[in-house]
């Protein structure tokens, strides 16, 4: 995958280096009519994967990447889960700061599609997930994130990062995350494809 505005790699910018056992991966993201289109490519030398059901939180005991997304001008987001076996955690956050039970932020209906592989490098995710199906009305700016628990065995602790410039290590830090502004054009696709659609993503900083 080819670097670009709108291929965003992985890092540990909270760290004054990145830790030995940090493996590289990249984002790519694209629009697709009303469609986020999501591929990321992870290495990996030890891809640690189970099988769970739907809103399980696998990332506390395997490798997983994580979607964060919200429109900029609305408090509540979103945190969708991908896991090697392609095991999907669904939450969503109202905002308000207020701590809840995990199984108070999780969302029974399916909010996105997905598929993984596994490579001699690592693993794979595409997910497509239509923006339409997550708020009731139209936004043209949202506010990106990755994030990526790394696990390797024999290790107790995962290796953690982000696609967000995050001072601290909190992935729900929005004033972090990338804007993105959807606009019309002709893109290349997650899948190297050009579409003609009527949304594309313009990056525009962060929140």
């Amino acid at each position: 995958m080819k670097s670009s505005p709108y291929t965003w790699p992985f890092g540990q910018p909270w760290l004054p280096q990145t830790e030995p056992a940090f493996a590289p991966g990249q984002v790519f993201i694209a629009c697709e009519n009303d469609a986020l289109v999501i591929r990321a490519e992870l290495n990996d030398a030890h891809v640690t994967q189970d099988v769970f059901p739907l809103n399980f939180p696998a990332f506390m005991h395997c490798d997983a990447f994580e979607i964060f997304l919200g429109p900029a001008d609305e408090k509540a987001y979103y945190e969708l889960h991908v896991t090697p076996s392609n095991s999907v955690l669904q939450l969503r956050f109202d905002g308000g700061g207020e701590a809840k039970p995990l199984e108070e932020l999780t969302v029974a209906e399916p909010l996105f599609t997905s598929e993984t592989a596994i490579m001699p490098e690592g693993w794979s995710v595409i997910a497509r997930i239509p923006l339409d199906g997550l708020f009731p009305t139209t936004h043209p700016e949202w506010l990106l994130s990755f994030g990526r628990y790394d696990y390797t065995p024999g290790q107790t602790n995962p290796v953690i990062s982000s696609t967000s410039p995050h001072t601290v290590c909190n992935f729900h830090r929005k004033e972090e995350w990338r804007r993105v502004r959807l606009v019309d054009g002709v893109h290349p696709t997650a899948a190297g494809h050009m579409l003609m659609a009527r949304t594309w993503l313009k990056q525009i900083g962060t929140a």
